[in-house]
């Protein structure tokens, strides 16, 4: 007897006893399942487009929590007509292993490139050594690592190779600190210190979502002067293409922050 029928029958349903019973709770399950899997799908894409992860191990986490929550549904149907589910996972167990060692290199790759972008020991400006090539950091993808030359040749570099072997890191030449002075009007009262603490922490939060922003290097948020009709805010970052990331920090600034007016101080 299966799973489901079991627990229906401790609370008193008798599937056998149901002519559409089976049928009906398929139905009930291929539902949860959808539900669950767009639930799912939209927290992680939303979840990782907050971080500004690869779009490459977006799309490939969502297809994977797709891929799993669709196999534990079809399990689950399964189950309700009571087939036996061990066998097909040990086929597919089998089939796995068998697909893995024929890929082995090619999930090498994958696993270090998923570390260079979540763990993030070089970004892209950064000009970079290793062995076997150097140059400076175009593009990091699942797979490869681009790096671009002063000859302007480009080089390819598979993600293991970082993780085999030491990475000289000698940061970037282009990137500059950009400081903007944002002023936050107020309505005639002094702000209390939690109010200001909104105010930096949400600006930290809007500059972190500009790409242009490199959220590897510090932001800083300090305060100018404060007084009952406005707070000043100096804010610092850091950035190869400094115009992107002012333009991009003041669209953010002026469409979730109404009333407050930014300019850039040096850059």
């Amino acid at each position: 007897m299966s799973f489901f029928a079991e627990t229906l029958r401790a609370v008193g349903i008798e599937l056998t006893a149901v002519p559409w019973g089976r049928i009906g709770l398929s139905v009930v399950l291929v539902i949860a399942t959808i539900t669950i899997r767009r639930v799912v799908t939209s927290a992680v894409r939303h979840g990782l487009v907050r971080t500004k992860t690869d779009p490459g191990l977006v799309i490939l986490l969502e297809r994977g929590s797709q891929t799993v929550i669709t196999f534990l549904g079809l399990s689950w149907v399964l189950d309700v007509f009571g087939m036996q589910v061990s066998s097909i996972v040990t086929l597919l167990g089998i089939s796995g292993v068998a697909l893995g060692l024929a890929i082995q290199d090619v999930l090498k790759q994958l696993v270090a490139g998923i570390y260079l972008i979540f763990g993030r020991p070089f970004v892209v400006g950064d000009s970079i050594q290793i062995p076997v090539a150097s140059g400076t950091v175009l593009r990091v993808d699942l797979l490869f690592t681009v790096l671009g030359k002063r000859s302007g040749e480009t080089v390819i570099v598979p993600n293991a190779m970082f993780i085999a072997n030491p990475v000289i890191n000698g940061g970037s030449a282009n990137r500059s600190r950009i400081r903007a002075r944002v002023t936050v009007p107020l309505g005639g009262e002094m702000p209390a210190p939690i109010e200001l603490r909104e105010v930096r922490a949400r600006l930290e939060e809007l500059a972190r979502s500009c790409a242009a922003v490199d959220t590897a290097h510090p932001i800083t948020i300090e305060a100018e002067g404060v007084t009952k009709e406005a707070i000043v805010l100096m804010v610092s970052m850091s950035s190869v293409h400094m115009t992107d990331a002012f333009d991009q920090f003041a669209w953010a600034v002026a469409r979730t922050m109404p009333g407050f007016t930014m300019t850039i101080v040096d850059g």
